[in-house]
């Protein structure tokens, strides 16, 4: 169970990263803007509340997978 927190917890970490640069990559090619640090934005409010949910579902449905995997073949 230990290892399925540390794998949820990655997993999660590099799962929103993605997320933010997606969103980023979406708001700043809607007005033609290039993606740079000076105009990285993290959605407020339930925009972020719902992005990190998904995010957590996701991580959660990866990790239950990665360790049911790795049960199967050991």
């Amino acid at each position: 169970m230990k290892n399925w927190f540390i794998i949820s917890g990655i997993t999660f970490a590099v799962f929103l990263t993605e997320a933010l640069i997606h969103y980023n990559y979406g708001i700043n090619e809607s007005s033609n803007q290039s993606i740079s640090l000076s105009n990285f934005k993290i959605p407020k409010g339930d925009r972020f509340i719902v992005m990190a949910g998904i995010v957590m579902v996701a991580s959660t449905i990866s990790s239950s997978l990665i360790t049911y995997t790795e049960n199967k073949l050991s």
